[in-house]
């Protein structure tokens, strides 16, 4: 994740730029591999920027997901009629369209960043109320809800990505409420 939500538009392009930077590196080298130099020097920026917005390279990735999913879930904010099937549905959906990028993560070992969702799933979900009244949890289990549904869609995904991704989202959300209930 970002250190602080950009708030002016040179943030959000130096931003832009280190992760187009970071995927366009990717293509060609181990994630290992890759350092802050190259990722600046690829963006056009200096140092300073890269640390003024994240602390890792991790990071840069985890963004990138979170911005991904972030223009899925403000037009499912607008819906009157949602449903937490629609969520997981996005969920799984968002993923099928970025197969590649998952490709990524795998062959460079980062998988585990999917496990970041739960903290974009808390801003997504509950910090802007998409579940107020979809879903009857006590105000204790919501504020342990983002960690169960993240890591319950990363344990389907990973399992999903190790046996060839035949699946389609659909199926997929099946799967969940099917293990979920």
């Amino acid at each position: 994740m970002i250190k602080q939500k950009p708030i002016n538009a040179n943030s959000k392009r130096s931003i832009s730029l280190i992760v187009n930077a970071m995927l366009e590196l990717l293509k060609n080298d181990s994630f290992k591999s890759i350092t802050i130099s190259q990722i600046t020097q690829q963006a056009g920026v200096v140092r300073n920027t890269f640390y003024a917005h994240f602390k890792t390279k991790e990071d840069v990735l985890s963004h990138y997901i979170f911005d991904i999913f972030s223009n899925k879930f403000n037009s499912l904010a607008e819906k009157d009629d949602l449903l937490e099937f629609d969520i997981i549905e996005l969920y799984f959906d968002v993923w099928v369209e970025h197969s590649g990028f998952l490709n990524l993560l795998k062959n460079n070992n980062l998988l585990r960043i999917l496990n970041r969702f739960e903290t974009h799933l808390d801003i997504f979900c509950f910090e802007s109320y998409i579940f107020e009244g979809t879903c009857s949890f006590s105000k204790k289990s919501t504020k342990y809800a983002a960690a169960f549904y993240a890591h319950a869609m990363a344990g389907i995904l990973n399992k999903w990505i190790a046996t060839g991704m035949k699946e389609n989202s659909k199926e997929l959300a099946d799967v969940f409420h099917e293990l979920g209930s």
